[in-house]
């Protein structure tokens, strides 16, 4: 078989070590940084405060013509901006690991040879001061690396849990380069804590119900949300996962027992109820307001316009349900102060990618009416 032949048949492999590689950059680099939010898929790969960072993992040695194409966008961004600062974090195999170093003038001429747009000497001479190669391990000595410090970080037990993190934190990257705009995709250490969190939460509840029996856990989720103290004036969400045997009745029955429990008094904020998964929208909100859910979805329900502001603040007071779609979720996290987000899954928890809620919880259930004996 030719080499031409089997590198084309590599590119999958390559591709997604290239982004596994990238992502456990992203890691490092929230690690070393903790208190500083990184952006993902930004203006490059990451973004530190004023440092934008292209990811780059070759199995082969260095050549200035490997680098040219992140450059050249490095370079053409720089252009628009002066005080952009740059980073080419990158593994080579005859490149130390450790060793930072700028272009020369003569490496900066070849790469832009055939660059398409004008530039000036000006310009490039204070490219040079701003852009840094930074050589680093391959992928499985970067891997091991933040094996090392997931486990001091996050307080995984060993190598075994530390790997499972790991997986749960790619994972979660994606989540927020899938689901988030950019400029909206910082991750900050917080964030990375909290998404382990969850996933521990979800793995008790998941180990609750096994070992304990299904009815013993309903018992304990009831404890949860009886006994605890209710702050009324909290802005909440509740999140349900749907699919096409999801009784939506019961769903409706459910929304009335958090309307009555959560906006008792005038004044209270009402809560928000969201969807998840495969569901007729249609058919559930029919459902609401044949038993008395009204609610406030900001188009008045009977096929208007969609505005945002009144879904904030509906048109009448009576209206003491929220219905937010999934799509305006993160919107709806980064406009309001979020409390508290509750979330009743059937399958699979939600992949919560927004900042915001002080109490984040997690309940597994098989049937929604069961959710009419616990809250």
């Amino acid at each position: 078989m030719s080499s031409l032949i089997k590198k084309e048949r590599d590119g999958g492999y390559h591709a997604i070590k290239g982004f596994a590689y990238q992502f456990d950059a992203s890691l490092l680099r929230i690690f070393d940084n903790p208190n500083a939010k990184v952006e993902l898929e930004g203006k490059q790969d990451l973004s530190v405060e004023n440092y934008h960072i292209q990811v780059k993992h070759r199995s082969e040695k260095f050549y200035v013509s490997a680098i040219a194409p992140a450059i050249q966008l490095m370079f053409r961004q720089f252009q628009n901006d002066h005080s952009l600062q740059f980073i080419l974090h990158c593994h080579f195999l005859d490149q130390k690991p450790g060793l930072i170093r700028a272009l020369t003038q003569e490496e900066l001429a070849r790469i832009l040879s055939d660059f398409s747009d004008g530039y000036d000497q000006s310009t490039c001479s204070k490219f040079l001061s701003a852009c840094k190669i930074s050589f680093h391990e391959n992928y499985h000595d970067q891997f091991r690396k933040v094996l090392r410090l997931i486990r001091d970080r996050l307080n995984a037990q060993d190598e075994i849990e530390a790997t499972y993190y790991h997986a749960l934190l790619h994972g979660y990257l994606k989540d927020v380069i899938l689901s988030s705009p950019i400029g909206g995709r910082g991750v900050d250490f917080r964030r990375l804590r909290s998404a382990i969190r969850s996933a521990r939460t979800v793995i008790f509840e998941s180990a609750y119900v096994e070992q304990c029996g299904y009815d013993k856990y309903l018992r304990a989720v009831r404890k949860r949300y009886t006994l605890r103290k209710v702050n009324l004036g909290a802005e909440r969400v509740f999140s349900f996962e749907c699919d096409a045997d999801t009784d939506v009745d019961a769903l409706a029955s459910v929304a009335l027992l958090l309307r009555d429990k959560y906006c008792a008094r005038p004044g209270d904020p009402p809560p928000y109820i969201t969807f998840r998964g495969d569901y007729d929208i249609l058919a559930i909100k029919k459902a609401f307001w044949d038993a008395g859910a009204r609610f406030n979805d900001g188009t008045g329900y009977h096929g208007g316009i969609f505005r945002w502001d009144e879904l904030l603040s509906p048109p009448a007071s009576d209206l003491k349900i929220k219905i937010v779609e999934a799509t305006d979720l993160t919107r709806l996290m980064q406009s309001v102060r979020i409390k508290e987000f509750h979330d009743f899954y059937t399958f699979e928890k939600i992949n919560a990618t927004h900042d915001g809620p002080d109490v984040a919880s997690y309940v597994f259930v098989r049937s929604y009416e069961d959710l009419l004996e616990v809250l």
